[in-house]
């Protein structure tokens, strides 16, 4: 199972509840045919009844809940996908969760860190790798630019290179 949102509070007294999308698009969550959430033992489906955007807000009315009472049942629920439905992806494309924890190396096959988080920014995506290669522990920001700073990445490895001109590292 995959994350792909999350329950965040309540909204109003029908028993609307407010949601944080992690798709790209935030809308997109509601193109999966079905999104489950965890109870202590197991995975249930999520009966979405309606859903809309209000003021910036995504808002799910789940089956059967009427009130503001009953939807408390199902705040800070993360909404989980089944991984085999994500759609295939073209060259050059990579899901963020095969990303995160990649090794990163340069081209001189030095060691530089782990990517622990990719930062969504207007113009392209930015990974965070903690290193240990300078005399402490801190995080290298690099834009997630293919070609340009990304030389070579294999998701089966789990390895990405960079380019050797990144003078800091």
């Amino acid at each position: 199972m995959l994350i792909i949102g999350k329950i965040i509070k309540p909204y109003g007294i029908l028993g609307w509840l407010q949601i944080v999308s992690f798709t790209e698009k935030k809308e997109k969550i509601f193109e999966y045919s079905t999104l489950y959430f965890k109870t202590k033992k197991k995975y249930k489906k999520l009966k979405i009844k309606n859903w809309k955007i209000c003021k910036k807000k995504i808002l799910i009315k789940i089956s059967k809940i009427e009130d503001r009472t009953k939807s408390e049942y199902f705040l800070k629920k993360k909404i989980f996908i089944k991984k085999c439905s994500l759609p295939k992806l073209k060259k050059n494309e990579y899901y963020w969760k095969d990303i995160i924890n990649c090794k990163v190396f340069n081209t001189k096959n030095k060691f530089l860190g782990k990517i622990t988080k990719i930062i969504d920014v207007k113009t392209s995506n930015i990974i965070s790798i903690k290193t240990n290669c300078i005399k402490k522990k801190q995080e290298i920001l690099i834009p997630f630019i293919i070609n340009k700073y990304i030389k070579n990445i294999n998701i089966n490895k789990k390895k990405i290179i960079i380019k050797n001109y990144l003078y800091f590292i």
